[in-house]
């Protein structure tokens, strides 16, 4: 089968059929009809004589040549939409684009700011967006273009996105000026075992980071107070004998004594992330130089 006999449009709808799994959301990435995901689908599988994609259930399953066929036809892809963005003509000086960002507390908090502050001298007809995106939520999102960015822990597997580390944020106990330990130098581990500690998570169960370095030495703290974001963490700990262990970075935006934590704990690494397709545009890589530059 010769290309000259095939639509290049086709593998389009080939990629985002194989990326979603799902004729509806291939739509939408493609701003098409599902009609018309539907007849291209079935002309490429008349052209290759091959189904491509079999139904079990609400998702659409690659057959073998369509798993074959997938790793050439991105990178073809990803060639193309190279040569396309390199000729992208932006001014950020003139842009009214409207930067959306999936973000959780710390870099809403830390970030935010600062990259608010660089885009109203350089960029200021521009917008900010924040979300908060569920994990799980966020490839797709990405892939759909309904965010721009997304800064999450390094956890996200997924072939269709890039990433690279944006921070990496020492954790310290704090406490309100008022504690019965705030005139200390330095806290033990006895210390931080005596006090009642604030949780902050956005799962609704189980330990941070800190509670797994404690269990591999058989210990474990005492939680009264489980909370979604830190804000709220550090007004409570100014009012009552409560602590809560946070990135340094944010501590040091509220006025509460920091203790460093007397156990090795990892730091708390937050990636960039953005959408493959976007990797070689020049707003995309614009942005991310000033998100990196406001860290």
């Amino acid at each position: 089968m010769q290309l000259n006999h095939i639509d290049m449009n086709l593998f389009l709808t080939f990629e985002a059929i194989y990326t979603h799994g799902n004729l509806t959301l291939a739509a939408r990435t493609l701003n098409v009809t599902q009609p018309a995901v539907s007849n291209a689908l079935n002309r490429l599988r008349e052209r290759l004589d091959d189904p491509l994609f079999i139904h079990a259930g609400k998702k659409m399953n690659p057959t073998p040549m369509a798993q074959k066929m997938i790793g050439p036809v991105r990178q073809a892809l990803r060639l193309l939409q190279s040569g396309i963005s390199a000729e992208e003509q932006f001014d950020p000086a003139e842009s009214d684009k409207i930067l959306r960002i999936a973000i959780g507390d710390i870099g809403e908090t830390v970030l935010l700011p600062r990259l608010v502050q660089i885009l109203r001298q350089s960029a200021p007809h521009m917008k900010v967006q924040a979300f908060h995106v569920p994990r799980r939520s966020i490839p797709r999102r990405l892939s759909l273009g309904e965010i721009d960015f997304a800064v999450d822990i390094p956890i996200l597997d997924n072939a269709q996105l890039v990433h690279e580390k944006l921070m990496a944020e020492e954790q310290v106990c704090a406490v309100g000026r008022h504690h019965p330990f705030a005139d200390k130098a330095a806290i033990t581990l006895t210390d931080y075992l005596d006090m009642t500690h604030i949780l902050v998570s956005s799962r609704p169960r189980g330990g941070g980071l800190v509670d797994l370095e404690l269990d591999k030495s058989a210990h474990s703290r005492r939680i009264a107070i489980r909370l979604q974001h830190y804000q709220a963490a550090f007004h409570m700990i100014e009012r009552t004998d409560l602590a809560v262990t946070a990135p340094r970075q944010l501590a040091q935006l509220y006025g509460c004594k920091t203790f460093r934590v007397p156990f090795d704990v990892p730091n708390l690494d937050l990636h960039l992330y953005w959408h493959i397709s976007a990797d070689q545009m020049q707003s995309s890589k614009w942005l991310r130089k000033q998100i990196f530059s406001a860290v």
